[in-house]
């Protein structure tokens, strides 16, 4: 298996025999350092068992404690690496790694609100770009074992005590797997990392209901002194491409991973030649072809790669793959992806333990559309997933059968191979979760009543509040919805969120305060003009006018503010971000003892981006034949031009007026710049200072279509050429 920490990219070639060095009696410090030259060579079944020996005579230090849950972690003993790594982080000098592993290692035995303590100190303390602070361990393991029953899951008859996985497809009646299962004559051979026999390739025979039966070994050049692992066979059943160790050593002493191909040969396979893109400085393992056999994918190390192991993309070029190219973020993460196949229809599966999952590696699917562009991978959920290490996914030609494995609980031995068939297709699940808090405090509250409404304030749908004070409600995307709180001596709470660009989030977290029902509240939020989207970063002011005592927040990820106010008071509520047109809107608490006012409810909270350069127009601005008079609708909407200006003293405009090509062009341009002084003197007249105000009359000068003077055009045509607008030019330093 290809992983950083329980199966490395570089398998080490390293044979033990029992005995190989002496034990160190009762002296720990002798047992560490037996240990010590067991893991620089990263054997790390033997280094375990030496420093739980020098544990076991006294010497608990750092040194041996780190190594410890460092080397159960790489061979997948997740409860005794929970044990260690509970006492290293617990040491001044922690590493933010070995939060992060212990976290891992919480959410491998299934204790996923301790992973989701642990994983958020995590990011904490590395504050990840562009990544939110909280790991919703707990919410996403919800998320991925909502219906199981979408796939049945058994194991195979074949499975030994020791290592069957990565099951590939040798036409439609047979499998080719990897196994430790051979005990070969001689000294015995075991892999350095975890003691056991070294990997070869097996078929075996597909038998109806997904049992594999006769397992033999592959017969031909394929089975070597050390480990074949992971395979795929192309759709003609002529080519096999495996995973072997190399035979030499790179220049950091370590044996890497290539890529061979062999060639069906009557019943065996005969060859063993490298990938042409094998690199002795570098991994390059676990193969996947497409049916159509012009798509490679495998998994590599190489430098600049996103962390760990990344799945890189080839094409074939007439007899040659092209230079591979990282599948990006869409797939990789900062972690370890590996095991790749491709299905009929495109989609690529994958094993990944830096994507959201259960724990460990978990199986994912990223679809591909008509483009060939890969969506955002789906978690396949369980029970296919478990909090153990789930990889080597795949599915038949219908999408409905086919085989992973798992190192699951109840299996025959270490990786079993496991059979399943999907009763539903797979698609992606949208969460919003949170909890429902006391304000005063911060306790969760349970047994709340909380709804799911939508952008209209249709309730979609109910449910309450579990021990926890959690709730959860699935959610589509490009929505907007609002989720209500309700409970008796409380006022409603609420949250909003947009779900436009939940693709990579999948989850969405809005804790609901609830306040007494006492005293006065404002409260609303913000969003954006004409799309999706609430906004975050807002400051909100509330001036008191009487004592103009000011508050100020920040609206958080769904846009929204609270205030507690005065009864009897007038108030001015000031909304700013830098890049937004500001906004002032008043309210007052005259003849109001209690209760909550919804600023929403008065007026749209929606803000637009100032724009320098772009044109907005006027809706009203209508002139009569010749006249250059306002009308009371055109002075309605100068007045909220005005009042903007006020709010946003930064801002430079200029109004421009312009007229159609017909008639006299001559006094339809000093037409056009009477109306655009009489504008101007309106809005200085409402408090805009003239220095920041541009009045211009441009007539026919600046048509928008093709209507110039003596062509023919409609009506329609013509008045898009008679308009009103107005720039931002420019926005002052404060």
């Amino acid at each position: 298996m290809l992983n950083s920490l329980r199966y490395p990219i570089v398998l080490l070639a390293l044979s033990l025999t029992l005995g190989m060095w002496a034990q160190g009696g009762g002296d720990p410090e002798a047992h560490t350092r037996i240990a010590d030259r067991h893991y620089q060579q990263m054997a790390y079944a033997p280094a375990a068992r030496e420093y739980k020996l020098a544990a076991d005579l006294g010497a608990v230090n750092e040194h041996v404690s780190k190594r410890l849950a460092d080397c159960y972690m790489r061979l997948g003993d997740t409860e005794n690496a929970e044990i260690w790594y509970a006492q290293v982080v617990k040491f001044l000098n922690r590493q933010p790694s070995e939060l992060y592993n212990y976290a891992q290692a919480l959410k491998g035995n299934a204790k996923y609100a301790e992973a989701e303590e642990w994983m958020d100190r995590y990011l904490v303390m590395v504050k990840p770009e562009g990544q939110p602070l909280h790991s919703n361990i707990s919410d996403f393991a919800k998320k991925f074992t909502y219906g199981m029953d979408r796939f049945s899951v058994k194991g195979v008859g074949l499975n030994t005590p020791g290592c069957d996985m990565a099951a590939t497809w040798n036409g439609d009646q047979s499998v080719i797997f990897s196994s430790s299962r051979a005990q070969r004559t001689g000294i015995k051979r075991l892999a350095a990392w975890n003691e056991q026999p070294f990997l070869d390739l097996y078929s075996a025979d597909r038998q109806p209901g997904g049992e594999l039966m006769n397992p033999r070994s592959l017969s031909g050049d394929v089975n070597g002194p050390l480990h074949e692992g992971p395979a795929v066979c192309d759709a003609s059943g002529t080519n096999l491409w495996f995973t072997r160790n190399s035979s030499a050593r790179g220049k950091n002493g370590v044996i890497h991973l290539n890529i061979m191909r062999a060639r069906r040969n009557g019943g065996g396979w005969k060859g063993a030649e490298p990938f042409e893109l094998n690199d002795p400085e570098t991994s390059v393992g676990h193969p996947a072809i497409s049916r159509d056999g012009k798509t490679f994918v495998f998994a590599s190390d190489m430098p600049g790669g996103l962390g760990g192991t990344d799945l890189y993309m080839c094409k074939d070029q007439g007899g040659h793959w092209s230079e591979p190219v990282n599948m990006g973020p869409v797939v990789n993460t900062d972690q370890d992806e590996s095991f790749p196949f491709i299905g009929a229809d495109g989609a690529l599966y994958f094993a990944s333990n830096g994507q959201p999952g259960l724990g460990g590696l978990d199986v994912f699917v990223a679809q591909r559309d008509a483009e060939g562009k890969y969506s955002v991978a789906i978690n396949v959920g369980a029970p296919v997933n478990s909090p153990k290490d789930d990889f080597a996914f795949i599915i038949d030609g219908a999408n409905k059968t086919g085989y992973f494995t798992s190192n699951r609980p109840g299996g025959q031995g270490d990786d079993d191979i496991y059979s399943f068939v999907m009763h539903t297709p797979l698609e992606q699940r949208f969460l919003c979760t949170g909890t429902v808090i006391d304000e005063e405090t911060g306790s969760p509250l349970i047994e709340v009543d909380v709804t799911l409404e939508d952008k209209d304030g249709n309730v979609i749908e109910s449910k309450q509040t579990d021990v926890n004070g959690k709730y959860s409600f699935a959610v589509q995307k490009n929505k907007e919805y609002r989720v209500v709180a309700k409970m008796k001596g409380r006022y409603d709470g609420d949250e909003h969120l947009s779900t436009e660009n939940i693709e990579q989030q999948q989850i969405l977290a809005r804790d609901i305060h609830m306040v007494p029902d006492a005293g006065i509240w404002l409260r609303g939020a913000v969003h954006h003009k004409g799309k999706l989207g609430y906004i975050e970063g807002m400051n909100v002011s509330v001036v008191n006018l009487s004592s103009f005592y000011t508050e100020t927040r920040t609206t958080g990820s769904g846009g929204g503010f609270s205030f507690r106010l005065q009864p009897n008071e007038q108030y001015e509520v000031l909304f700013e971000k830098e890049g937004l047109f500001s906004m002032s809107v008043p309210t007052r608490t005259i003849g109001v003892k209690q209760g909550v006012i919804d600023l929403n409810e008065a007026v749209d909270l929606a803000f637009e981006p100032v724009l320098i350069g772009q044109p907005l127009l006027f809706k009203y601005q209508r002139w009569e034949h010749n006249s250059a008079n306002l009308d009371p609708v055109a002075k309605t909407e100068l007045d909220a031009l005005a009042d903007r200006m006020i709010v946003n003293p930064a801002l430079q405009i200029e109004v421009a007026v312009h007229s159609d090509a017909r008639g006299d062009l001559a006094s339809e341009l000093k037409l056009s710049q009477k109306r655009a002084d009489a504008i101007g003197a309106y809005l200085r007249s409402k408090g805009v200072v003239k220095e920041r105000l541009v009045a211009k009359g441009y007539g026919a000068t600046r048509l928008l279509n093709h209507c110039a003077p003596g062509v023919s055009c409609t009506e329609a045509e013509h008045s898009e050429n008679r308009r009103t607008e107005y720039v931002v030019t420019g926005v002052a330093t404060q």
